[in-house]
């Protein structure tokens, strides 16, 4: 496993832009355009690349031959890399994708205040009763690992937004484990949370407990 992140600490020049732009698909491009934000666009450009990246390092390939595709609940693959599983999050200044041999998924959270009262109408009961146990000073930082844990699962099992929220439940321990009540007839899996910033929150949930120590960090200039 491998987990790799960009921090976005200034916009894209235009020549980064324009050699990322030319690597990517005629589809991914106009996704780009069609961004009112060109910090939107660039996260989606660095959130490819960066992909790109680890699967050419990986594979000897070059990064602007590589071809995506997309599962039944809209998942990217590489069909040509089937051992591969990757997904990709981005909030905030930060992207962030995680690689390994079977399927996993990663989540980012920018935290914001006045955000839990969502809790209640998509989270478990579980999960809700241990939120509102918390105090008040606690709650938006437990609700975002929440938040990205339960987001990590679901972009794990790859089925969207046919696994409803409420459908599982995630409690993270004093000691910084993660246990997962899963729905039936689901596979196990594992969920681990990394710090990567003091304002956001990240979790991966992988199909084994061999998680990597830590996020490896990548420049545009790497990426280029």
């Amino acid at each position: 496993m491998k987990i790799y992140g960009v921090y976005m600490d200034r916009p894209l020049s235009a020549g980064e832009e324009d050699r990322m732009m030319a690597a990517v698909s005629a589809e991914k491009r106009e996704k780009c355009r069609r961004f009112y934000h060109k910090e939107d666009a660039h996260r989606t450009l660095i959130g490819d690349m960066l992909i790109r990246t680890a699967a050419a390092k990986a594979y000897g390939l070059d990064p602007a031959g590589i071809s995506f595709s997309v599962q039944e609940y809209g998942k990217p693959y590489i069909p040509a890399l089937p051992d591969m599983h990757f997904n990709i999050s981005h909030s905030g200044r930060w992207i962030v994708c995680a690689v390994d041999s079977k399927p996993i998924g990663i989540d980012i959270e920018k935290m914001k205040p006045g955000t839990i009262d969502i809790a209640k109408r998509f989270f478990s009961p579980t999960e809700y009763s241990d939120l509102q146990a918390k105090h008040p000073d606690q709650q938006t930082d437990y609700f975002y690992h929440l938040w990205s844990m339960k987001e990590s699962f679901i972009k794990q099992a790859g089925k969207g937004l046919s696994l409803p929220l409420d459908s599982f439940s995630v409690r993270l321990k004093d000691d910084g484990h993660v246990s997962i009540e899963l729905p039936d007839g689901h596979e196990p899996c594992f969920i681990r949370t990394y710090e990567a910033d003091e304002e956001y929150k990240l979790a991966v949930c992988a199909a084994h407990p061999d998680f990597c120590d830590g996020i490896e960090m990548k420049t545009y200039e790497e990426l280029l």
